[in-house]
């Protein structure tokens, strides 16, 4: 059968129709695949009921995975696989305290490393009968709204990001050593894609202590007018999961988050592929 690539959205998303991962995979899927995924930036194959090393060899037909370094996330069977489920994070030790739903701030994965992740894959192992979408941004479209003043403003500057940075918009507090010696790494604000050439605007509001060189006021006044450009809805396609839904998500060109407005278990496996430094 013939691959079909159906759009989901107008600032990105795909589903891609006749593809099954428990098959191997040829050049040519492969190659559809990844075009896919650099046109429509998130691309989703429904209906992927697949083991973790299945997973895991599917993953590496399109970038070379990495390992997870919080054990605590770190699927028990390898710590390539991360498990995202909001009963993993709590800020006290009591399992009665009320658990915290990661990534619900617009970010992207691993910005905080010298060479952040050039994708995420999520494979939907179980899902809320309602709630618990994932939002994506299309900053190569916020970026490209921009007022050609802001751009040339913005153009020379670099990014300071960090694990723990000042600027946080998350409720999570309590952190690990290795936490809080994270990585800390310096992008700049406007990225090339290095695939297919286009900019974007390369942000990570959550891991972002500020401007490189400007003091943390000035850092906070441009951030913010950034933001305030960039959380349109306009440039959002927003992700509805079904169960054994795999999605694969471009973070070269985006920024996602997750919604927090479920009571049931919502439990995703997350493969993070390496990247390159953002030059």
């Amino acid at each position: 059968m013939a691959l079909e690539v159906r759009p989901l959205g107008e600032m990105a998303g795909a589903e891609i129709i006749g593809l099954d991962f428990s098959a191997p995979l040829d050049d040519e899927t492969v190659a559809t695949v990844n075009r896919a995924f650099l046109d429509h930036h998130v691309v989703c194959i429904r209906d992927q009921q697949i083991d973790l090393d299945r997973y895991l060899a599917v993953a590496s037909c399109f970038g070379a995975p990495h390992a997870q370094k919080i054990p605590k996330f770190a699927h028990p069977d390898t710590d390539m696989v991360s498990i995202l489920s909001r009963e993993l994070n709590r800020e006290t030790d009591d399992p009665n305290s009320k658990p915290l739903a990661r990534g619900t701030f617009w970010h992207t994965d691993h910005s905080y490393h010298r060479e952040p992740s050039k994708a995420t894959l999520l494979h939907a192992i179980q899902i809320p009968s309602s709630g618990g979408d994932t939002r994506f941004l299309n900053m190569h479209a916020v970026y490209e709204a921009m007022p050609d003043d802001l751009k040339k403003r913005v153009d020379p500057l670099r990014g300071v990001h960090r694990l723990t940075a000042r600027r946080q918009f998350t409720g999570v507090r309590r952190r690990t050593d290795d936490e809080v010696d994270g990585p800390r790494a310096v992008h700049p604000l406007i990225r090339t894609h290095d695939e297919t050439g286009r900019k974007s605007l390369y942000m990570n509001p959550n891991r972002m202590d500020g401007i490189e060189g400007w003091s943390d006021a000035d850092s906070d006044a441009l951030l913010e007018e950034l933001q305030e450009h960039a959380f349109q809805t306009r440039f959002e396609y927003r992700h509805r999961w079904r169960p054994d839904d795999v999605l694969i998500w471009d973070n070269r060109c985006l920024m996602h988050a997750a919604m927090d407005d479920y009571t049931e278990t919502r439990r995703m496996h997350r493969i993070l592929l390496t990247g390159r430094e953002p030059y």
